[in-house]
């Protein structure tokens, strides 16, 4: 994993994030799903694999306060710290690896993830991160995790993904979560190119 986190500690030092593949200048796809499950400004959230997003500059903007960021990257959370300038200390900044075992002092209400889970081509990885969104998304709490599409790229940033159907994801599923809603998104890349997301929103099942 140190590769990993050397490569995207690399990237977000050497290139301008403006000119990534990823880069959206407004995060209108996660605002837009944000409100779909009704998001409220006390509930706390997690941003997994944040990047230099500027979600969080949203967020912010709409009035969200609990707000934790989690990436590898220590290069890309001082970038967003530094963008922040004085409201650089109300999220919390997390350096680690969502495959690992994480330690938080509390449950997310809303667990967000962008691009994180279509890194993962390993099964064990894929074990690990639903095992900590088992862990720390709150039993009422809703989880937003976007991937390739099957019609998306293969690879991404150098490294390989996997692509998903809502078919294909449910397979990765805990036995107690349940998608609730499937939204294909295209994200146009700064040169101009697209590419297929498919994003899922999640929530822990109903226990009759």
């Amino acid at each position: 994993m140190q590769e990993i986190r050397e490569h995207w500690d690399n990237i977000y030092k050497t290139k301008d994030h403006k000119l990534v593949g990823w880069y959206q200048e407004y995060p209108a796809i996660s605002l837009e799903l944000l409100s779909k499950i009704n998001a409220e400004h006390a509930q706390s959230i997690i941003d997994v694999g944040c990047g230099a997003s500027v979600l969080v500059d949203n967020l912010l903007l709409q009035g969200f306060y609990d707000i934790t960021l989690l990436d590898l990257s220590e290069e890309a959370l001082s970038s967003i710290k530094s963008r922040l300038v004085d409201n650089g200390n109300i999220p919390q900044y997390f350096a680690k690896d969502i495959t690992a075992k994480l330690e938080f002092s509390h449950q997310f209400n809303i667990w967000h993830d962008r691009a994180v889970f279509h890194f993962l081509t390993k099964k064990e990885d894929r074990l690990a991160y639903m095992d900590n969104l088992a862990h720390y998304l709150s039993s009422d709490g809703h989880a937003i995790i976007g991937t390739f599409s099957l019609n998306g790229p293969n690879s991404c940033s150098g490294l390989n993904v996997v692509q998903y159907d809502e078919q294909k994801f449910k397979s990765e599923l805990p036995q107690n979560f349940e998608v609730i809603e499937t939204v294909i998104s295209t994200h146009i890349m700064p040169s101009g190119n697209e590419q297929e997301y498919i994003y899922f929103i999640i929530k822990h099942k109903l226990i009759n």
